[in-house]
């Protein structure tokens, strides 16, 4: 039953219109998909670490520095220390960075004309599933931890076992 779940979850996602509004943003604004979609994920997070950017994407990162000399190169995005570690540089937006996702955004926000065949009752239960969903994502939990007490991107914990 979840793989059934799933697979229409990923059918809305990754078919039909939606999937259209990403190129039609890189041809608008003249940017690759990647840059896009770094940019939304800078917006969402309030900064985000170098490493935290190539593991949340699932890319090497090489190719998150050449994104970033992108987005710095248009004045989008701006390296700087973390205050946890100076060694780690955080990927911040601009003004001008910040006033393009925000765009970027929007259009991608609108939900594809298909959820008009559901209630308001409908799209208020699947909201409500698809949180509860998120709230088991390891992930999520600790972004929405991280968010709530106001870190953009924490730095990975370590534990430690006692020795014996």
């Amino acid at each position: 039953m979840a793989e059934d779940a799933f697979e229409r979850l990923r059918r809305v996602a990754f078919e039909g219109e939606h999937v259209e509004r990403i190129p039609a943003l890189a041809i608008r604004m003249k940017l690759s998909p990647g840059a896009i979609k770094t940019l939304i994920r800078l917006y969402k997070a309030d900064g985000i670490s170098m490493g935290d950017m190539a593991r949340g994407i699932g890319c090497d990162p090489s190719y998150v520095t050449e994104l970033v000399d992108d987005l710095a190169g248009r004045d989008l995005a701006r390296r700087e220390p973390a205050p946890y570690d100076r060694r780690v540089k955080i990927v911040v937006l601009t003004p001008s960075g910040q006033a393009l996702a925000e765009d970027i955004d929007a259009t991608l926000s609108v939900p594809p004309a298909a959820f008009a065949a559901l209630s308001q009752a409908e799209l208020r239960q699947l909201r409500d599933l698809l949180d509860k969903v998120l709230a088991a994502t390891p992930q999520a939990a600790n972004e929405v931890h991280a968010e709530r007490i106001g870190v953009p991107s924490a730095p990975p914990s370590i534990e430690v076992a006692p020795a014996g």
